[in-house]
């Protein structure tokens, strides 16, 4: 670890914010009692998120878009799960012609957002940093401002807590 804090202390907006100023490259890692976020930072801009318990799996996901059907997840997963090496759901859709890498890449980049989203709300919990650490194996990144990502999460925040 090279640096942590408190959440109820350094809300997440704020340690996104030294990341990005600082044009750090590594991992912080939000950590609540029934939850951890990753999120990966290249020279201060963050280019993956990724949540333990994500609300929403990229299956239901695409479903949800219109972009698969329930009957296409079903016949990759039934496949996944029989097969002895396992590589991801994503690249299974593709080979079976179900998807395409664009829209693969759009809708784990929209999953990636709704990870930033989720965790401007916390505010118990750890941050811990780990300088100089990236993502391994990933080859969709987020190409997304993070100043954008903050606005759109806070503005979503405040409009949930409803009229003032």
């Amino acid at each position: 670890m090279d640096f942590g804090g408190d959440l109820s202390i350094l809300e997440p907006s704020v340690a996104f914010q030294i990341m990005s100023f600082s044009l750090l490259t590594g991992e912080i890692k939000f950590v609540t009692h029934d939850n951890v976020a990753s999120f990966y930072f290249k020279k201060g801009e963050l280019i993956y998120a990724t949540m333990d318990t994500r609300k929403k799996k990229l299956g239901r996901f695409l479903i949800e878009k219109g972009w698969l059907t329930e009957e296409q997840l079903a016949k990759v997963l039934r496949d996944y799960w029989t097969k002895d090496s396992r590589g991801r759901i994503g690249h299974a859709l593709i080979e079976r012609g179900y998807l395409d890498y664009n829209s693969l890449s759009e809708a784990i980049q929209e999953q990636m957002k709704e990870v930033v989203y989720e965790v401007l709300s916390w505010r118990k919990g750890q941050f811990i940093f780990f300088h100089g650490v990236l993502p391994q194996d990933e080859d969709i990144l987020l190409e997304v401002k993070l100043d954008h990502l903050i606005l759109e999460g806070l503005k979503r925040l405040d409009e949930a807590k409803g009229p003032h």
